[in-house]
């Protein structure tokens, strides 16, 4: 079972969105929106990189429809237009981890991220993503990546046609919306 949470989610009822998938190694990617922009203080054009969501892939089967991710007390028929659910966060944080083994992942990645301790966690460089840690005793794994500050994060579950669980996406940042001229300028919310 897939946990997609904030890390810093202390709640008891333990991680906010639970999605099955099989056992096994998932290949997690970014996604980048590269942003130019004529800017005032800067005196000049300026461009940028942003990650705009992270997908972990379940398979090499393309998703042919989109769900909202849920946790168990969400009611999608409670939403109003342009309202969604998905993981609370007051670190800037989010995760994907073996919600199996939540406890003690949770518990490493504090031990990590918040008490500096050497050897419970691997910083990634270079990316969005900056923690992993891994709980020998079940295998079970924590990948942490950064949002765009603290919120609710919507998690968007990709199924194949024959129904399977084929990716899972966490928009971190809203995709700009592309002008006539090409320029990038508003933002709008859509699955990746």
């Amino acid at each position: 079972m897939l946990a997609i949470s904030g890390p810093d989610n202390l709640s008891d009822d333990g991680p906010a969105i639970m999605v099955p998938v099989p056992p096994g190694e998932h290949v997690l990617e970014e996604a980048q929106v590269r942003v130019g922009y004529d800017c005032e203080w800067s005196q000049g054009w300026v461009t940028r990189t942003d990650t705009t969501a992270v997908r972990l892939r379940i398979s090499e089967t393309p998703a042919s429809s989109w769900e909202m991710g849920l946790g168990p007390d969400d009611d999608p028929r409670l939403l109003g237009e342009n309202e969604v659910f998905g993981f609370c966060t007051d670190g800037a944080t989010g995760c994907f981890a073996d919600a199996g083994a939540w406890e003690s992942l949770h518990r490493l990645f504090e031990r990590h991220l918040v008490r500096g301790e050497p050897g419970v966690g691997e910083d990634i460089p270079d990316s969005m993503y900056f923690l992993r840690t891994q709980d020998e005793a079940s295998g079970g794994e924590l990948v942490a990546f950064a949002t765009t500050g603290d919120g609710t994060y919507p998690v968007w579950v990709g199924r194949s046609a024959d129904g399977d669980v084929a990716e899972v996406v966490v928009l971190v940042e809203m995709m700009p919306t592309v002008l006539q001229d090409g320029s990038a300028g508003g933002a709008e919310a859509a699955p990746a």
